[in-house]
């Protein structure tokens, strides 16, 4: 049996705002074992980032409000000292964010942040911690480590900061990455060249990794399972081929139909899903997609009952009304 690393159990994440609580994580379970690849997807807003922010205590403090379980290993972080989250951060878990170049900090060498996160939790000389950058920098095919190792984030392209930041990650070995939109605004190239760059450190390691994104071909070509979330909830979750087979949410063949195929007719127009993503200052009733779905019924409840987990097959469930019809919004279709 393959051990659970990470159990995220009935988590939810508020936010006081002057306008009001907005309820960005409504109680969602997400578990990732070990050496386990998770995508998380669904549209901006839907609460991917700020679960998965939650896991390493990066909101801000005083109007977040944070409740459930988050278990590392067994060990509930929400309920661990500072000084213990200090200790799980880029050691044992390491976050890879959507923008290097303000994730990195411009007034320290990209050498120099690398050393840093080396010496928070390593015991290691300074000449050793300078050799481990480098030798962290060649590995994700940044050129010369030698020579660009002493260089500030300014002086990177815009791909080679996302490798950067994919070396500081690495740099402790951790068990897990979380990586967040990792290849927002690099060019399609470059894009590829990053996500074989994680897959490969995933998966050459034995690494557990969350990758959060709003691609689905990233995750067709990269992810063991997928966690669909839409309004702070999770909708569906299943193994990839099993969820791309046989999506079994209104939602999720939104999303796949939207998306342009080459297996099909290239000329056939795409599949917009109608209408916005809620507010979360004030999410619907029932379900929360029930405004934008063509199966939404009162007598189903869809408008003011929360939908229970439906299991659709091994490890694949979904939360719906209507599941069981869900199959015939596939009819015609491209997906």
């Amino acid at each position: 049996m393959v051990d659970t690393l990470l159990d995220i159990k009935n988590l939810t994440v508020d936010f006081s705002t002057e306008d009001g609580d907005v309820h960005a994580v409504r109680g969602i379970d997400v578990s990732v074992a070990d050496g386990e690849i998770v995508a998380v997807v669904g549209e901006s807003g839907s609460g991917k980032s700020v679960s998965m922010l939650s896991v390493l205590g990066l909101h801000p403090k005083g109007r977040t409000h944070i409740g459930g379980e988050i278990l590392w290993k067994g060990e509930d972080l929400l309920r661990v000292t500072e000084e213990r989250l200090r200790e799980v951060r880029g050691a044992e878990i390491s976050m890879i964010f959507q923008d290097p170049l303000t994730a990195l900090n411009p007034v320290l060498s990209v050498g120099r942040q690398i050393t840093e996160m080396l010496h928070a939790h390593r015991k290691i000389s300074r000449g050793d911690a300078k050799a481990r950058a480098v030798e962290a920098l060649r590995s994700v095919g940044i050129p010369q480590p030698e020579t660009r190792v002493d260089n500030y984030p300014h002086e990177f392209s815009g791909g080679m900061r996302q490798r950067a930041m994919v070396a500081m990650a690495l740099s402790c070995d951790p068990r897990l990455i979380i990586a967040d939109e990792p290849t927002t605004a690099l060019d399609v190239t470059v894009q590829a060249q990053v996500l074989e760059l994680l897959a490969k450190a995933a998966r050459e390691s034995g690494r557990a990794m969350v990758l959060i994104t709003h691609d689905l071909g990233v995750v067709a070509g990269l992810a063991d399972r997928v966690v669909v979330m839409y309004a702070g909830r999770v909708v569906e979750e299943g193994p990839v081929e099993a969820v791309f087979a046989d999506p079994s949410h209104p939602y999720t063949i939104g999303l796949l139909q939207s998306l342009p195929r080459l297996d099909g007719d290239a000329e056939a127009p795409l599949k917009p899903i109608g209408g916005q993503p809620p507010s979360m200052l004030n999410p619907p009733a029932g379900c929360a997609f029930h405004p934008r779905c063509p199966l939404a019924s009162a007598d189903a409840g869809c408008l003011d009952e929360m939908p229970p987990d439906v299991a659709i097959g091994v490890g694949h469930r979904s939360a719906c009304h209507r599941t069981r019809e869900v199959p015939a919004l596939l009819v015609g279709s491209r997906a």
